[in-house]
C-alpha cells in the first residue's frame, strides 16, 4: 500500500504541475500580460510625475523623489548607463520611446528628464514585504501538496479497505471455505473484480465438488466390480483347471492386486490434496518415539520386500536413529511417508537402503538414501508431481504408480516441513524430510 500511495500521490502532483505549466504557457502565448501592463501603467505614472517635478523644481528634487519612492516600496534603485550590457536593443528602444521598459514582475528600467541616466528598479529581497510574499507563495504550494497527500491517503484508505475485504475472502477460500465470497455491494467492490472473483470461486467450488464425487465413485463404484472379479477368481481356483490356466488366474490376481493398490493410492492422494485446503485429512499430532516408530516401519518394509517376487537381489534396509527420539508428529502419516520412500527406493537400489534420523536446531531430519541410478537434477522438482515419470531408468517397468513421492510431499507440507531430493553419497538418490518443532 505504501508504494501504491506514493504512485497515486506523485501521479496526482505531477498531473497538477503539468496542468499549471500548460495553463501558464497557453496564457503567455495566447493572451497579453495584463499584470505586466498594469505595472507598466503604474511606473509610467511615476515617470510622468518625475517629469513634472523635474520641470518645475529641478532634476535633483526629482531624483530625491525617485529615491524615496524606491525606499518606500522596498525596491533597489540602481543607476545605469546607456551602454550597459544589460540594456538590449529592444529595451533601449522602449526607453527612448516611453521612458519605461518592463522586464518581469516588479523589475523595470526607467529614465526621465534629459534622459542622460537610466535607472533599474528591482525588489529588495532582504525586505520583509518581499519575504512575506515569497512565504505566502511557498505556503500556497505546500497547501496544494498537503491537500494532494490527504486526498491520496483517503483514496488509498478506501481502496485498502476494499482490497482487504477481497483479500479476506480470497484467504478464506484458499483455506477451504468454499462458500466464501467477495461482497458485491457498491461501497465494497473494486470495479468488476469482486464479481469476477465470485464467478471464479463458483467454478472452483464446482470442480472440487466434482473431484469429491469422483473420489467417492472410485471408492465405491470401482471397488465393487473389483471385489466381484476377485471372488470369481477365487471360485475358479477351486475348479479343475490346467496348470496353464492356473498361471493365467495367478496373473489376473496380481493385476487385480495392483489395481487395488492404485485405487488406494489415488484415494489417499485425494484426501491429502484436500487436506491442503483444510477439507481432507486432519493430523493427529502426538509426542511419538520416532526410533520405535521407524524401527517398526522399516521392519515391515523389509518383510514386504522379501515376500515380493524380484528378479535380482532384495536390497537391505538399515535404520540409524538415536533412541529415544521424542517428537510431535502424526505417527500414521509419517510412517506412510517413510514406507513410500523405502518402497520407491527399493525399485532402484542395487543392494542397500539407509534410513537416518537426526535432530538439528529445532528440526527433525529423516533421510533416506539408496545406491541406485539416482534422479537427474533437472527432474527432482517434477517427480513430486502426481503420475510424473522420468524418461530414464525410472520408468513403468520399474513398477509404482507415480503417486508415492506426491503423497510424501503432501504429508511433509501438512507438517509444515520441507522435502528435498539430492544426490546420495552412495551414488543414488537421497530424500530429506525436515520436520520443524
Amino acid at each position: 500500500m505504501k508504494r501504491l500511495y506514493l504512485e497515486f500521490f506523485l501521479g496526482l502532483s505531477g498531473l497538477f504541475l503539468l496542468c499549471v505549466v500548460a495553463f501558464a504557457s497557453a496564457v503567455h502565448t495566447l493572451a497579453p500580460d495584463y499584470e505586466g501592463e498594469v505595472e507598466m501603467g503604474y511606473v509610467s505614472g511615476v515617470v510622468s510625475i518625475l517629469e513634472d517635478v523635474k520641470a518645475q523644481r529641478g532634476l535633483s528634487v526629482a531624483d530625491k523623489l525617485l529615491t524615496g519612492f524606491a525606499k518606500r516600496n522596498s525596491l533597489i534603485l540602481t543607476p545605469m548607463t546607456w551602454d550597459d550590457p544589460a540594456l538590449t536593443a529592444n529595451v533601449v528602444r522602449k526607453l527612448q520611446r516611453d521612458g519605461v521598459a518592463y522586464q518581469r514582475d516588479n523589475h523595470f528600467w526607467l529614465t526621465y528628464g534629459d534622459r542622460q541616466q537610466v535607472y533599474y528598479l528591482a525588489p529588495d529581497e532582504t525586505a520583509s514585504i518581499w519575504q512575506h510574499a515569497e512565504t505566502q507563495l511557498v505556503i500556497l504550494w505546500l497547501s496544494f501538496l498537503f491537500t494532494f497527500a490527504l486526498y491520496s491517503a483517503l483514496m488509498i484508505r478506501l481502496l485498502a479497505r476494499r482490497f482487504n475485504q477481497l483479500e479476506r475472502a480470497t484467504l478464506a477460500f484458499a483455506e477451504g471455505d468454499f462458500h466464501a465470497r467477495a461482497s458485491e455491494h457498491p461501497r465494497d467492490r473494486l470495479g468488476r473484480l469482486n464479481l469476477r472473483f465470485n464467478h471464479m470461486a463458483d467454478k472452483i467450488g464446482a470442480l472440487i465438488a466434482s473431484h469429491k464425487q469422483l473420489s467417492n465413485a472410485i471408492a465405491h463404484e470401482l471397488r465393487t466390480p473389483i471385489f466381484r472379479v476377485q471372488c470369481q477368481l477365487d471360485l475358479l481356483e477351486t475348479s479343475d483347471l490346467s496348470s496353464q490356466q492356473q498361471s493365467y488366474i495367478a496373473g489376473i490376481h496380481d493385476d487385480m492386486d495392483e489395481l487395488e493398490a492404485l485405487i488406494e493410492e489415488l484415494l489417499y492422494y485425494a484426501k491429502m490434496e484436500r487436506s491442503s485446503l483444510s477439507a481432507g485429512i486432519m493430523l493427529s499430532l502426538k509426542t511419538v518415539d520416532v526410533a520405535e516408530l521407524l524401527d517398526h516401519t522399516v521392519s515391515q518394509c523389509q518383510k514386504s520386500l522379501v515376500t515380493q517376487p524380484a528378479d535380482g537381489m532384495v536390497p537391505s534396509v538399515n535404520l540409524t536413529c538415536p533412541s529415544p527420539c521424542l517428537w510431535v508428529l502424526d505417527a500414521h502419516h509419517i510412517s506412510r511417508a517413510v514406507s513410500n520412500l523405502i518402497r520407491n527406493a527399493s525399485r532402484y537400489a542395487d543392494s542397500e537402503i539407509t534410513v537416518t534420523v537426526e535432530r538439528q536446531a529445532g528440526a527433525l531430519v529423516i533421510q533416506i538414501d539408496d545406491d541406485g541410478c539416482g534422479i537427474p537434477a533437472s527432474e527432482r522438482e517434477n517427480v513430486l508431481q502426481p503420475f510424473y515419470r522420468v524418461n530414464s531408468a525410472r520408468d513403468r517397468q520399474s513398477g509404482g504408480h507415480g503417486l508415492g513421492l506426491s503423497i510424501v510431499s503432501q504429508i511433509v507440507s501438512l507438517h509444515r516441513g520441507q522435502l528435498v531430493i539430492t544426490d546420495s553419497e552412495s551414488g543414488g538418490t537421497r530424500v530429506i524430510m525436515t520436520l520443524p518443532e
